[in-house]
């Protein structure tokens, strides 16, 4: 029975990925057509069944943006990163929708060390850091293995410090995929979808106005009260919005 149980979850996950795939390839051919809508709709068919990919996001965000729809455009450029955050493409496309955002505005300076750790997590993807933080914690029992049959005072020395900078390597690429699972995983940021929305100085409607924001433009979410969000922007003005102004990343 559960040989046939196991068949049958197989032959399942096979229809889903098959199905993915000839949805991929339709929206591909409607998108080279330049049937955006048709195109749409099969990428989201795509996301809603679970299988999220980086070039799906890219690919309806290039969908989105031919059809001008810039806020859009730019949030699934923003999911694709998230997955990818090295691909070229998807950084032109991002840097390209941008242009066309109302507010500019130039992002505070991070303290050197801080870019420094944010420049190297984003250099490998979750999967190669887990596989990294493993190779080398194996790596490191094995040298621990040399070190206690070893009779020689130098190669005991010898594996003991390869050993810890094995052990260290380790557990700074458990910590760059820690940081890369959080980034994908954490939804701090958003994209503004109102055409204009005012941001407020409390979470009240009758609060004072601080300034105006307008589509396109990306927030760090802070926080949340009720119906209204608490914002940050890159210069770090502050101040809160309605939810349903911005789409999560």
């Amino acid at each position: 029975m559960r040989k046939y149980i196991l068949i049958l979850v197989f032959l399942s996950f096979s229809a889903v990925i098959s199905l993915a795939a000839t949805d991929f390839e339709s929206a591909n051919l409607n998108y080279q057509k330049g049937d955006y809508k048709t195109a749409i709709e099969a990428y989201n068919r795509i996301l809603k069944s679970g299988n999220e990919a980086p070039e799906v996001f890219y690919n309806l965000g290039n969908c989105f943006y031919k059809t001008n729809n810039t806020p859009a455009s730019i949030l699934n450029y923003e999911k694709a990163l998230k997955l990818a955050p090295r691909d070229e493409d998807i950084l032109f496309n991002l840097k390209l929708a941008n242009l066309k955002v109302i507010d500019k505005m130039q992002a505070v300076d991070q303290i050197f060390f801080k870019r420094w750790l944010e420049s190297i997590s984003n250099f490998f993807s979750l999967n190669a850091a887990a596989a990294f933080t493993l190779i080398f914690m194996w790596a490191a029992l094995i040298i621990l293995a040399f070190f206690v049959i070893s009779w020689s005072t130098i190669l005991k020395k010898a594996f003991f410090y390869l050993g810890v900078l094995l052990f260290l390597s380790s557990i700074a690429f458990f910590m760059i995929a820690n940081s890369r699972n959080t980034l994908i995983n954490a939804s701090t940021a958003g994209i503004i979808f109102a055409p204009a929305v005012y941001v407020k100085s409390e979470p009240k409607e009758k609060s004072t106005d601080l300034f105006i924001l307008h589509e396109g433009t990306k927030v760090m979410i802070l926080d949340t009260v009720g119906s209204w969000k608490k914002i940050r922007l890159m210069n770090n003005n502050e101040g809160w919005i309605r939810a349903e102004s911005l789409e999560v990343i």
